[in-house]
């Protein structure tokens, strides 16, 4: 939503309340009246009052914000009824620093924001608490899914490992096997080869005799 849509909603909010006050006859009241987030909403507003260039300084250029002096007075009157620092910066300010009209208008320019920013984090709570319980039906289950997957995954890598650690044992196995069969082929070759150089040297020593 734009800044002059925004302001607009505001407007029309307040139009329609002071035409509920002209037929009713009731009084108005400060825009943080049974707003949600009352108290904040209302210390947010009785901020303003506390620095003057909230009264002084026009709305950024380009922003469209449709101020009704006549309309928004009533309630400008409620809130100087709840907020002494207002009616002193009033005293002040108008008319020697800028006109009544132009005080109130870059005030309720900055009630409006404060207002819409209070509503949009009312909306945005709401949202989140709606979303929390469904979140919370559905956690319990997700969490026995996430419980009962791990398990499963565990297995599987239990099993593997175990699969694993036999194919490297009987791996291992065939080597030693093996090396113990090529040590044991060495041995007789050697203990073959000495016998029958013995036996060489024997022939030869029995025919050197002979001569």
């Amino acid at each position: 939503m734009s800044t002059g849509s925004i302001l607009g909603e505001f407007n029309r909010e307040q139009d329609a309340f002071i035409k509920g006050q002209e037929k009713g006859g009731a009084a108005a009241v400060a825009p943080w009246v049974g707003a949600p987030n009352e108290a904040a909403l209302k210390e947010e507003c009785l901020s303003l009052s506390t620095d003057r260039r909230n009264f002084v300084r026009a709305p950024p250029a380009g922003v469209d914000f449709d101020f009704d002096y006549d309309k928004m007075y009533p309630v400008a009157v409620a809130i100087m009824g709840e907020d002494p620092n207002l009616e002193k910066m009033r005293f002040e300010l108008v008319p020697k620093v800028i006109t009544e009209e132009n005080f109130w208008r870059n005030y309720f320019y900055r009630v409006s924001l404060i207002c819409q920013a209070n509503e949009a984090d009312a909306g945005r709570q709401s949202s989140a608490d709606d979303s929390q319980d469904d979140k919370s039906a559905s956690e319990n289950l997700i969490s026995r899914e996430k419980a009962s997957q791990g398990s499963i995954e565990d297995a599987k890598e239990r099993i593997k490992s175990l699969r694993v650690d036999k194919e490297n044992e009987d791996e291992q196995w065939e080597k030693e096997l093996e090396a113990e069969l090529k040590e044991y082929e060495v041995v007789v070759e050697k203990t073959g080869d000495d016998k029958w150089e013995k036996e060489c040297e024997e022939l030869l020593g029995d025919e050197l005799d002979l001569k």
